[in-house]
């Protein structure tokens, strides 16, 4: 099965494959970039986690423009591993903080919260964007699986805002 065939969008001919699932996947790079430079801040101590949660995005987002795009060789390699990468590393980042009895503040409890609404919403997006799924219409400019791209950086990126980035909490 040619990679992307089971996210819904038609299969083109030429150098992108799946045009509008491409172009979401492009969320991921941003966020992955944003959030790995506020990790890297200049004249601030270095903050691995989000450094990288902020790699592991944006090879995902980079892995995932392949995989909907050009489909090279590699893309299977870092759309997955990009992706199992930043659901491990959320993971063990959210156990530490439990474990270590981080308490977050009411406006990160209520980043925290919309962020897993906005998961949530992703990947129901994900599942009703499946090909032959009830929402699954090839030809739309409008892809369910492009929507899981989307809401799927806005989480990373709100979670992030909520839990990864101490001097985000101190602002909010």
């Amino acid at each position: 099965m040619p990679l992307g065939a089971g996210d819904c969008e038609r299969l083109r001919d030429g150098l992108i494959a799946q045009p509008v699932n491409t172009a979401s996947a492009l969320a991921y790079v941003a966020v992955g970039a944003w959030l790995a430079g506020r990790g890297l801040r200049a004249g601030a101590a270095v903050k691995p986690n989000p450094v990288a949660v902020g790699l592991a995005a944006v090879i995902a987002g980079v892995g995932s423009v392949d995989y909907h795009g050009t489909g090279s060789p590699a893309a299977r390699l870092l759309h997955d591993g990009g992706l199992y990468a930043v659901v491990g590393l959320v993971a063990w980042r959210e156990v530490a903080r439990r474990v270590g009895r981080e308490r977050l503040g009411p406006a990160q409890q209520a980043a925290y919260r919309l962020a897993l609404g906005v998961a949530a919403a992703g990947a129901v997006c994900w599942w009703a964007g499946r090909t032959g799924s009830p929402w699954c219409d090839p030809d739309s400019l409008l892809q369910a699986h492009a929507a899981w791209h989307l809401l799927g950086a806005a989480a990373l990126g709100g979670g992030a805002v909520a839990t990864l980035d101490p001097a985000a909490q101190a602002r909010s």
